[in-house]
């Protein structure tokens, strides 16, 4: 479980992770893309997972293509879900127990981060700029059609 997320759940934030490479799923027929995303943080550098799969959006779409290495910004909702093995077959429920995770939902202003690496720590120093118009967060939530 990524008990970090877990304090985050039901807010919106602010996250940046390192690109690792685009993927497919099923989903009751239909196959979608989405993104593996590594070394999640939150703004002020909180690591939060190891990694996560998320959605591939419109706002991926329109921040262009990514390379292995870029580091990606992003808004999204933090959501709980149910991940495991439900079906017949006694092996694979065994193999991976139901339990509870967390996950990011509703990405948006989405946009590549320049870094720079320090010579002397090795440590990654991230360049953010933001332009405030562009980085408005809405937080009354994702809309929902009635």
């Amino acid at each position: 479980m990524r008990t970090e997320l877990q304090s985050l759940e039901g807010q919106k934030a602010l996250f940046i992770a390192t690109f690792e490479k685009y993927g497919t799923y099923r989903s009751k027929g239909v196959v979608g893309r989405s993104i593996l995303l590594r070394d999640l943080k939150t703004q002020s550098g909180r690591w939060l997972a190891d990694h996560t799969w998320i959605n591939y959006t419109a706002g991926f779409d329109a921040a262009g293509e990514f390379i292995k290495g870029d580091l990606v910004q992003f808004t999204a909702w933090v959501k709980p879900y149910i991940k495991g093995y439900s079906g017949q077959r006694i092996e694979d429920r065994l193999k991976r127990n139901i339990s509870l995770d967390y996950c990011l939902a509703y990405p948006r202003n989405v946009r590549k981060v320049e870094a720079t690496i320090c010579r002397k720590t090795g440590h990654t120093q991230i360049n953010m700029e933001f332009n405030a118009g562009s980085m408005q967060m809405n937080m009354s939530g994702p809309k929902r059609r009635h």
